[in-house]
């Protein structure tokens, strides 16, 4: 059973936090290749969000070449055969600043973030050892 979890209380969307979940599912290997997802009805009524929402987050990962959307069909995780376009990786290292920069801003100290940092590279490269 897929568990996605969001926080109706921060200020991230919805469907952007449904998207990052996916997107860290897959990274992590726990959502293969080829994997079907969970119907937008499905997932929306065990999130308790609009069919919307989940369609969003959908798109977005299916505009990422990460999930494959084809009408009358589910959706199907694809695992990018080549790496992250350059403009991508531009991206994501403007969200991983802004991150960065809240966490400073929250008054983390740099062995904080320093230890979040190792915590998440922990989940992502040592999970499938």
């Amino acid at each position: 059973m897929l568990a996605i979890q969001v926080d109706f209380s921060s200020a991230v969307p919805v469907y952007r936090q449904i998207a990052d979940e996916l997107r860290a599912l897959i990274a992590q290997g726990q959502l293969a290749d080829g994997a079907e997802l969970p119907s937008v009805r499905d997932l929306s009524g065990r999130v308790g969000v609009n069919l919307n929402t989940v369609a969003k987050a959908y798109r977005i990962l299916s505009d990422e070449g990460v999930v494959d959307l084809r009408h009358g069909s589910r959706a199907k995780v694809q695992v990018p055969s080549a790496p992250y376009r350059r403009s991508d990786m531009d991206d994501v290292e403007r969200r991983l600043e802004d991150v960065v920069s809240r966490l400073v801003l929250a008054g983390a100290s740099r062995k904080e973030v320093e230890r979040m940092v190792q915590q998440m590279l922990e989940r992502f490269f040592d999970c499938a050892k």
